[in-house]
């Protein structure tokens, strides 16, 4: 057993114990854990078919991003058993992607993993400890999930993320607390294959190419035997299109700890105040 594990292990429960002092006052909308739950963010489908369009006017792109045109690729839910596969391509193409790592299970099998996608230079960010549905959570358990993925990642890489994706881009003011209490932006996307229902390596690499836009976030899954042998057609694609491939950190500026980017999400109604007097 290696020394990270054993010692993540043997500081659980005290970091199960601090997760309530630390929810003390960060989390939005304050609602005890046995409160009714806010309703979650309502978000664009992940199949989403809308034509691309530039939207480099309307968020906070870098410099480079706002003159070049930009696109960042993500992949979700690894490392796996195709990451390696993943790595030598981009390696190869001298593309720089970012990863959003889940702590458990993939993170403890593969950990040598996690550090050759930091030291090839990719970005790293927080998808959760087991990948749940956030919104679903009491608030102390989202940032237990946070927090202890937070631990594992800054053990093996020497840096603590400063991303985190929340699972199926369900996200609300609690989670949205925890990700600002722990110093994480909120990363979504706004150009997908939906690779997990489009289960062919063409069909990948197609609706990528057709769904890219200026200033675009790819969700894409290194954990599907079938996307990771797309992404070498997606890079020549993207590249004859005119884009420059980037990483998330490279692609905004500014991104502030709790914040969406790229914002596609409209909160649940706030309700109204009550009358004075009623």
């Amino acid at each position: 057993m290696t020394a990270y594990r054993i010692s993540l292990r043997a500081g659980a429960a005290g970091l199960a114990a601090s997760v309530l002092l630390l929810c003390m006052g960060c989390v939005t909308d304050g609602a005890a854990p046995t409160a009714p739950r806010a309703a979650p963010v309502r978000h664009v489908h992940e199949g989403d078919e809308s034509p691309p369009r530039d939207d480099r006017a309307a968020l906070p792109y870098s410099p480079l991003c706002r003159a070049a045109k930009c696109i960042a690729l993500t992949f979700d839910d690894g490392p796996g058993p195709y990451t390696a596969q993943l790595l030598d391509i981009l390696g190869r193409e001298g593309v720089r992607a970012t990863f959003f790592l889940v702590g458990d299970k993939p993170v403890h099998t593969y950990p040598d993993l996690v550090r050759r996608i930091a030291a090839q230079g990719h970005a790293i960010g927080n998808h959760t400890w087991t990948h749940p549905v956030l919104t679903g959570l009491p608030e102390a358990e989202i940032l237990r999930q946070l927090t202890l993925t937070q631990s594992v990642l800054q053990q093996l890489t020497g840096v603590r993320p400063t991303l985190m994706r929340p699972p199926k881009g369900l996200t609300d003011a609690r989670v949205t607390g925890a990700a600002k209490a722990l110093g994480l932006a909120q990363i979504l996307w706004n150009v997908t294959a939906t690779d997990y229902h489009n289960t062919t390596t063409e069909l990948v690499r197609k609706l990528v190419l057709e769904r890219a836009r200026p200033g675009g976030v790819v969700l894409l899954h290194d954990v599907l035997k079938w996307t990771v042998p797309a992404v070498p057609g997606i890079i020549a694609g993207l590249r004859a299109a005119g884009y420059t491939l980037v990483t998330v950190p490279q692609l905004y500026e500014n991104m502030q700890p709790g914040e969406q980017y790229p914002v596609w999400a409209t909160p649940a109604p706030t309700p109204a105040p009550a009358k004075p007097g009623r």
